[in-house]
C-alpha cells in the first residue's frame, strides 16, 4: 500500500468517524465516508483491548497487506477505517482478505473489474 493511500491525519480520521456510515463484520468493522479526492484513502484502527503493541502492529500489518492488492477494486474518492475485532488475532490471511472484501461489497463500494 503505498503511503498516499493511507489516512494519515486525526482530523481525516476524526471526519470519518463523524460523518460516516459504518458496517461490521465477525473479523473486522468498517466506516466510510464519501471524500474530495479521487482516490480512495484507508486507515486502520486497532484497540489496546486486541492485546500488546507487539500484537496490535501485527494485525495493522496484516491488514494493511490484505488490502493492498484490493486497491484498484475499490471505488474512489472515499475514506475508509478498518476497525479491528478480537478475533482477527488469530485468523488466516485470507480470512482477513475475504471480510475486507464482505465488507467493501456490503457497502457498495467494489468495483468488480475483470482480468486483463
Amino acid at each position: 500500500m503505498k503511503h498516499s493511500d493511507s489516512l494519515r491525519r486525526k482530523k481525516e480520521f476524526r471526519y470519518t468517524y463523524r460523518m460516516g456510515k459504518s458496517c461490521g463484520g465477525k473479523l473486522l468493522a468498517m466506516v466510510y465516508v464519501k471524500n474530495r479526492g479521487k482516490e480512495p484513502k484507508i486507515g486502520f484502527s486497532v484497540s489496546k483491548k486486541i492485546g500488546n503493541a507487539v500484537v496490535r502492529n501485527r494485525v495493522k500489518r496484516r491488514m494493511r497487506e490484505a488490502v493492498t492488492p484490493l486497491i484498484p477494486q475499490i471505488k474512489g474518492g472515499i475514506n475508509l477505517i478498518f476497525i479491528a475485532r478480537d478475533s482477527i488475532v488469530e485468523a488466516p490471511f485470507l480470512n482477513i482478505r475475504e471480510g475486507m472484501v464482505s465488507q467493501l461489497m456490503r457497502a457498495g463500494l467494489w468495483e468488480a473489474r475483470e482480468r486483463e
